[in-house]
């Protein structure tokens, strides 16, 4: 029998979750308690890792193990993910993944749809560099519009591509001019995936 000082982070970790599997599965019934008690035990298998939730579909949930968007914290990621115990209720899923659907962020009083955003896309070295064009430039804070447009290319590219592919990140006010062609938001995965493919020929 193997001591609890000898089991691995993971184990540790997956060994909790599946003793708490209904109250994580439920956990709007005491969420901050949950969420609270959730984070502690990511914390320790790596301090930067957090996680999500979707709603129930089917009666099943997804789990979501993301870095939150620190590099150094991927292997962790990619070990905890697939160490996850093979449970009917759930699906564990390494990062943050790529939504295809519209959505707002907010940030204090500023929100920004997807749908009013625009990007641009250049060769950076071997990565791909991005612009995103969003907001107004009468109120444009760049810590605030940086934050929200780094939130849209998660949802947009997904977690992983993102700290993979892409290098420089700059963000503008929407009517900014640009000498490359400005595309929608939602174009974005199509473009990339075929940017991203020609850098690696």
């Amino acid at each position: 029998m193997t001591s609890k000082s000898k089991q691995s982070r993971e184990t540790r970790f997956w060994e909790w979750f599946q003793a708490n599997e209904d109250r994580l599965f439920n956990f709007e019934r005491e969420q901050e308690k949950v969420f609270g008690e959730l984070m502690r035990e990511l914390h320790r298998v790596h301090k930067s890792l957090t996680f999500e939730f979707s709603s129930v579909q089917e009666n099943k949930r997804q789990f979501v193990i993301s870095a939150d968007g620190h590099r150094e914290a991927f292997p962790a990621v990619i070990k905890l993910g697939d160490a996850a115990p093979d449970l009917p209720r759930w699906q564990f899923i390494k990062f943050r993944p790529r939504r295809s659907d519209s959505c707002t962020v907010g940030i204090g009083n500023v929100m920004i749809s997807s749908d009013e955003v625009e990007f641009t896309l250049e060769p950076e070295a071997r990565k791909v560099s991005i612009t995103l064009f969003l907001g107004d430039a009468k109120y444009f804070d760049e810590r605030i519009f940086g934050h929200i447009a780094f939130l849209l290319l998660d949802h947009t590219l997904g977690e992983y591509d993102v700290e993979t592919f892409i290098g420089r990140v700059d963000f503008k006010p929407r009517e900014a001019m640009s000498t490359l062609e400005k595309r929608p938001l939602q174009d974005l995965p199509a473009f990339f995936d075929r940017f991203v493919q020609s850098l690696r020929n």
